[in-house]
């Protein structure tokens, strides 16, 4: 071979081994990565089994290159990048599993490059809790870290650590389904202002909700439902322009429903639903352009229905259950061309169904069981077909169904049928031709039927000795 040839083999074998050593991990890095895996996991030796972590990566670890400092051209960024841990994974298969003594991560903290980092079902252990706890501060500030999941973690007990407004980096921070955790979360939050998710649902937190979240303007997403949130909604939330998804639902909050709500025009997602909120919903929902669920069952709110619901033009769901609403339903309910599902059951609601909604062509689940209807149900056959079972309008005595939509499905109200030349209009169960009568009552010129049960056979004779008695006392 020339001598030129082996001249230049040999430097492209330098140059090939000055790469590959370039791209090897930090030495101090690699050892902090192996003191995590060990408090973590024993799934295997990780000193022995792994001895070039990024070289070979396990499930649940990436690694990426990073340029060192001061090296930003192409010519020198390749050769001068180095393999860092960007993301730790544990608890879920594949990832690595986390023992019964498991602490913990500190450590995890300390790497320099670190972007994500989830525990996720994870410290399980009945016999022995596991304290979540932090760095000091001041060992976090230069953190780039930008997702945490801590999840599902029904061992880890103790408070929201108060370090946690130290990792300015945060983008999503999600401390969630960790029965054990409780207390009060921590003002400092307001200081993660590149916060994007917030989510602190399903724990056992308690204590007012910050106003100081009000501060996180890049927020999309907050959810603090499932936990002992007392106090009232602090109206600051409304500050959260770019907010799409607001849940606060089974919590204990009481006062109304702050006016500031209405400023968050970007929402699509409002919950509240299981607290003890109270009094008339703010004027100007017709704001929330964008809204597509409200859901707000189980409260004392206690008022009627507002009319402005029916602006809301984008909702596909509209859930008010069990919350003593009075009054009639609104027209302008049936504007609402996009609603799927209406849950309007046990509440106190009085007077007829809107005939609106039999126009809503996307309708599939309406529930409006339990409450003081009356009238005809406005219900095509069509219509009634097509909810089927999704179809309840039980327990509204006064309510029938027009014996020309009777279909098979049982929709929790009886046929409307004349019960003699009179007009005297009764209802009877399409299932067993009973007719739920017991009362003469007159309303709007007519004379109607209602309350116990009675053989249809068996009423024709009685309700017309009524009628001739009547005559003769008239007499």
């Amino acid at each position: 071979m020339p001598v030129a040839s082996v001249a230049l083999l040999l430097h492209l074998l330098s140059m090939a081994a000055a790469a590959t050593a370039a791209l090897a991990m930090d030495p101090a890095e690699r050892e902090t990565l192996l003191l995590v895996m060990e408090a973590v996991s024993s799934d295997r030796d990780w000193r022995s089994v792994c001895p070039d972590p990024c070289g070979s990566p396990w499930p649940g670890l990436e690694c990426k290159p990073v340029p060192a400092a001061g090296n930003v051209s192409a010519s020198t960024t390749s050769a001068a990048a180095r393999l860092h841990v960007t993301r730790l994974d544990f608890g879920v298969a594949p990832n690595p599993t986390c023992k019964d003594g498991a602490a913990f991560p500190h450590l995890a903290f300390a790497l320099p490059h670190l972007q994500s980092l989830f525990l996720v079902d994870c410290f399980k252990n009945p016999a022995a809790t596991t304290a979540f706890t932090l760095p000091p501060s001041a060992n976090l500030t230069s953190s780039r870290l930008q997702q945490l999941s801590v999840r599902s973690n029904p061992s880890l007990s103790g408070t929201l650590p108060p370090q946690l407004s130290s990792i300015r980096s945060l983008q999503v921070l999600t401390v969630s389904q960790n029965a054990l955790i409780r207390g009060e979360v921590p003002q400092g939050i307001g200081e993660l202002k590149n916060l994007v998710h917030l989510d602190l649902s399903y724990n056992s937190l308690t204590g007012t909700i910050p106003s100081r979240i009000g501060e996180l303007r890049s927020l999309v997403g907050l959810d603090l439902s499932y936990n002992s949130f007392s106090g009232s909604i602090p109206g600051q939330l409304g500050d959260l322009a770019m907010l799409q998804k607001l849940d606060l639902s089974s919590n204990n909050l009481t006062g109304g429903v702050p006016a500031t709500i209405t400023g968050l025009t970007s929402l699509t997602f409002l919950a509240l639903s299981n607290n003890g909120l109270s009094g008339h919903l703010p004027a100007g929902l017709s704001d929330l352009r964008d809204l597509q669920y409200l859901i707000m069952e189980n409260n004392p709110m206690g008022v009627p229905l507002p009319s402005e619901l029916g602006d809301i033009a984008r909702l596909q769901e509209l859930r008010l259950a069990n919350s003593g609403y009075s009054g009639s339903i609104p027209e302008t309910l049936g504007r609402l061309a996009s609603l799927t599902t209406l849950s309007l059951e046990n509440n106190n609601l009085t007077g007829r169904i809107p005939a609106g909604l039999s126009r809503l062509k996307r309708m599939y689940h309406l529930n409006l069981s339990k409450n003081g209807l009356d009238g005809v149900v406005p219900f095509d056959g069509a219509f009634l077909r097509r909810l089927g079972r999704n179809l309840d309008l039980s327990g509204n005595p006064g309510l029938c169904v027009d014996g020309r939509a009777v279909v098979q499905a049982d929709v929790g109200v009886g046929v409307c049928r004349r019960a003699g030349d009179g007009g005297d209009i009764a209802s009877v169960s399409a299932a067993t031709d009973v007719l739920s009568v017991g009362t003469l009552f007159r309303r709007d010129g007519q004379l109607r039927l209602a309350g116990g049960r009675w053989s249809a056979l068996l009423l024709i004779r009685p309700v017309a000795v009524a009628l001739c008695c009547s005559c003769c006392l008239l007499l």
